[in-house]
């Protein structure tokens, strides 16, 4: 059974990517350098016309939200093709739904972000830019087969300080914490309306918050590393496990 659950799994990942090697957004992605956008800086593109203020603007967006990755996990080392979009007409170009100010596009090729300027904030960049460390850390096939996706965003929230996203864990409700960790997959876990996929960050916040309680959050890319050596989820992660300390810490 657990074979042919994976044979699932498999399947219907790798249709992902074929499916998106068809479609506009992914050419425009693929080819930003020959669409009108230039770079910015190593990896990172930007609208010919966008005047100088707002490309400085982006970049300190992007250096203030590794910082908060490095002050909280570690140094990152995921280095995304990163797309400043100016607008919600430009962002659609490149694959973002109406009002959505970011979203990280990982395949077996690269990892690219796409960040729409109009809604732009270090919140969504440092949020966004967590999926994109963690996929380099796991790679594609691990992070799809061993990570479930209520893990993988309410990881990137703890890091994303917007309203909606400030939440008193003990009103989350611990019965909405455990329903929370069923949503493996992206299709559960977005399934419903806009109200009801922001309870599902705000209680995946939480459910990954008692993680990192038992793997202090600079443990992270440790643990990820045993993932990708093997180990599930459950035996480095689930409940009950806890990192192991090494000399010299309490």
């Amino acid at each position: 059974m657990r074979k042919l659950i994976k044979f699932v799994l498999f399947a219907s990942a790798l249709a992902v990517p074929v499916r998106a090697l068809c479609s506009s957004a992914w050419v425009n992605r693929a080819f930003v350098g020959a669409g009108g956008y230039v770079q910015i800086d190593d990896g990172v593109y930007a609208a010919r016309g966008l005047p100088p203020q707002a490309r400085q603007h982006a970049l300190t967006a992007l250096h203030a939200a590794r910082g908060r990755i490095a002050a909280t996990f570690g140094v990152p080392v995921a280095r995304p093709i990163t797309i400043i979009a100016a607008d919600d007409h430009e962002a659609a170009r490149f694959g973002l739904a109406d009002d959505v100010p970011g979203t990280a596009f990982i395949s077996p090729l690269r990892t690219e972000v796409v960040l729409n300027l109009a809604h732009f904030s270090i919140d969504v960049t440092a949020h966004e830019l967590v999926h994109a460390e963690v996929a380099q850390r796991l790679g594609f096939w691990t992070r799809v087969f061993e990570l479930p996706v209520w893990f993988d965003e309410g990881v990137a929230v703890q890091l994303d300080r917007r309203e909606p996203y400030l939440v008193d864990c003990g009103a989350i409700g611990a019965q909405r914490i455990r329903e929370v960790r069923r949503l493996t997959t992206v299709r559960r876990f977005r399934q419903g309306d806009r109200d009801q996929i922001v309870r599902n960050y705000q209680a995946a916040k939480c459910a990954a918050a008692e993680v990192l309680e038992r793997h202090p959050p600079h443990t992270l890319y440790m643990s990820l590393a045993r993932l990708t050596q093997g180990a599930r989820f459950d035996d480095v992660f689930g409940p009950g496990v806890h990192v192991p300390l090494s000399p010299g810490q309490h």
